[in-house]
């Protein structure tokens, strides 16, 4: 019985995959079922279906994602001027993390049209298509969704009276300016051929009124323990770069509080000597005295020089806990 089971499911997956038939059209990429002027395409390989499947989606997820970079690319060398002191202002760069999950609408109507099984070789191969008009339906919504939104938030930014409500506008704002960005290059990657809706805000001049009112936040920063001042040096100058105006003493909207150590790490055998630094963070409102993150960064790093090889997890730790305290801040604000 349990062989008959075997046989029969064997069977259904060869059924299944079309092992045995003739090399179908779309593993070369090209498909009269499914034409590129119709359809995205992507095709998989693997030891397993499910492997397959998964490449090829990956393959669709590609051509997007190549858009993505070269944006991204573009974006971070972008900057504004902002504050008295003239701050170059990248904060571009810092809601990359929230706009992954908001410009991806087009991916959802990926599909697996078929599956083939080579007999010679016994590998799977996959076909993923992503029909172009139900795609560009679903982010021209999206879009209708953040230009309706960016309105409302650009009034709440210009009117705010307190710094806070304004601050949280701004972050919003930016956030969504970038997210519709992404989204129009998708567009463009579903749509060569067609243009984009206009935006009902100017991106070119609210952008730098945005980023102008995030940096009129004050974060100060105190640490203790080991060389925390050459840390904290460190933070100061990272939070500035992403447009937040940071300072080591006084008075602040948010306040950052943490603990250095540093420990000289067991060696490999070879002449390099390894430290490890270590950071415990905890952020707080400055207003509430909240506590509203908390968070503990490491950094490894080696040298034939034991003070160089600590100067370097000093270095590497500050800008990784820069960034960290940056997209805390954002969420907070964010989500108040």
């Amino acid at each position: 019985m349990k062989r008959a089971l075997f046989i029969l499911t064997a069977l259904l997956a060869a059924i299944t995959c079309r092992a045995g038939e003739p090399k179908p059209d779309w593993i070369d990429g090209s498909s009269m079922e499914y034409p590129r002027e119709k359809y995205l395409v992507g095709v998989g390989q693997g030891d397993s279906r499910q492997d397959a499947e998964d490449r090829s989606r990956g393959e669709i997820s590609k051509i997007f994602s190549t858009q993505v970079k070269v944006r991204t690319s573009l974006t971070e060398t972008e900057s504004n001027t902002a504050g008295a002191k003239g701050q170059t202002n990248d904060f571009q760069q810092t809601i990359s993390d929230t706009v992954q999950t908001l410009s991806k609408k087009a991916l959802e109507g990926v599909e697996i049209a078929e599956n083939w099984q080579d007999s010679a070789t016994r590998e799977y191969y996959a076909l993923a298509v992503l029909d172009r008009q139900k795609a560009i339906l679903a982010v021209n919504d999206k879009l209708a969704q953040f230009d309706k939104d960016s309105v409302a938030l650009k009034d709440q930014m210009e009117k705010a009276a307190d710094k806070f409500p304004r601050v949280k506008a701004s972050l919003r704002l930016l956030t969504v300016l970038k997210a519709r960005e992404d989204l129009v290059a998708e567009l463009r990657v579903l749509d060569p051929a067609g243009k984009a809706p206009e935006s009902p805000v100017d991106a070119a001049s609210v952008k730098p009124a945005a980023a102008k009112a995030v940096s009129e936040l004050d974060v100060v920063v105190g640490l203790t323990g080991d060389s925390a001042t050459q840390i904290k040096t460190g933070i100061v100058k990272g939070l500035n770069d992403f447009g937040l105006q940071a300072k080591s003493s006084g008075g602040g909207d948010i306040i950052v509080e943490g603990e250095v150590a540093t420990n000289e790490q067991q060696g490999d055998g070879s002449k390099w000597r390894w430290a490890r630094t270590t950071l415990t963070v905890t952020l707080k409102d400055g207003k509430t005295e909240k506590v509203f993150s908390q968070f503990d960064a490491t950094d490894r790093e080696s040298s034939a020089d034991y003070s160089e090889a600590v100067r370097r997890t000093r270095v590497a730790l500050a800008k990784k806990v820069s960034s960290q305290i940056n997209e805390a801040v954002t969420t907070y604000f964010e989500n108040q």
